[in-house]
């Protein structure tokens, strides 16, 4: 969704997330719990993620009503040794989970230097990145690395998928320029940008997808349907994608390629996602203004490059979400009114308040 799309609806982002704590409420879900999770998929929206939004919660919340979600957060700490735990989350909100493991991390890192926290039996915790960035304002450099329930990505040479799109996200204090951040999947689109162009009726760019034939197709319904998704980078974003899975199912005791998961459907199949989350303590490496000018500095040269386009800007990762996030704070978030229709659905089914602007 392009951030002047001429369907959308302009709603602020504290109308979207009351009514999402309050529809996750009405599911059985703690208010902490709740309120938190919804920060999370407005989040999303907000940083223009519409992806990892609002429609996404309307299916989280259809797993718990199906039971494939708990609603109530179950966190059984396996293992606590100083700077590291292992938790077992019991398919626990993967929201919720995340952003308890990556507090955990950080009060272990103030201790420690470095905080580390294993979860296994989860469920997706979809926006990687907002983790990573609660550890940055924390004063830490947080690293997120998760695996995916649903089997979309095949190794090369081979065209039948076996492993998830694995998405890692990187974040850290930028001084003035606010957070630098990494946020990326391994495959070259994530599933939901699939979904988005065949309900617009849309072709997908050659690169994207594998078709019935195992060749690469351009018509979202056959990749829709068959859901063999590329690797960005080829061997390399695989390669990254398989050590990825070793630090999170792998190295939390949980299932490998998340077992016989299949994603989000059916709606009561339990996801088995495990994730790590890591923050390291800038203050235990350097002074934290001394870290934030050789940041700063950092970014000054990248950006001293010449613009290859006259008049262009060079952009550091995570640039362009932070002024967008911060402009739609300020004048409202674009909501598809599909999206918005559907929302509001499960907000009247709930006897929840739709939002409005």
């Amino acid at each position: 969704m392009s951030e002047a799309a001429s369907d959308a609806a302009i709603l602020p982002a504290a109308v979207l997330e009351r009514a999402a704590t309050q529809v996750l409420e009405a599911l059985g879900v703690p208010g902490e719990d709740a309120r938190l999770t919804a920060e999370v998929f407005v989040g999303a929206e907000v940083a223009g993620e519409p992806s990892h939004g609002l429609r996404l919660l309307v299916t989280v919340c259809e797993r718990i009503e199906a039971g494939g979600h708990r609603a109530a957060t179950r966190i059984e700490v396996e293992r606590d040794m100083g700077a590291i735990a292992v938790w077992s989350a019991h398919r626990s909100l993967g929201q919720a989970v995340a952003l308890r493991a990556m507090d955990a991390a950080v009060a272990k890192a103030r201790d420690f230097g470095v905080g580390v926290v294993a979860v296994r039996d989860a469920t997706s915790l979809t926006s990687a990145k907002h983790y990573a960035l609660r550890a940055a304002a924390a004063g830490c450099v947080g690293l997120v690395q998760t695996n995916a329930s649903r089997k979309v990505m095949p190794p090369p040479g081979g065209t039948t998928p076996v492993m998830g799109n694995n998405p890692i996200a990187m974040a850290a204090p930028a001084g003035r320029f606010g957070a630098i951040c990494l946020d990326m999947a391994m495959t070259a689109v994530a599933i939901e940008r699939i979904n988005m162009a065949r309900e617009a009726g849309r072709p997908i760019p050659p690169d994207w997808a594998l078709g019935r034939d195992g060749r690469p197709t351009t018509d979202p319904e056959i990749a829709a349907e068959v859901m063999t998704l590329l690797p960005f980078g080829g061997y390399k974003a695989f390669g990254l994608g398989l050590m990825t899975e070793l630090m999170t199912s792998v190295l939390a005791g949980g299932e490998v390629f998340a077992g016989e998961a299949t994603g989000f459907r059916p709606l009561d199949n339990p996801m088995r996602t495990s994730f790590t989350l890591t923050a390291l303590n800038i203050e235990a490496f350097t002074p934290r203004a001394e870290f934030d000018r050789r940041a700063e500095t950092m970014i000054e040269r990248l950006k001293s490059s010449k613009p290859e386009v006259e008049g262009g800007e060079i952009l550091f990762p995570g640039e362009r979400s932070q002024r967008l996030a911060a402009a739609r704070r300020r004048d409202g978030v674009p909501v598809a009114q599909g999206t918005l229709g559907t929302f509001s659905a499960l907000c009247r089914k709930l006897g929840v308040t739709p939002p409005e602007g």
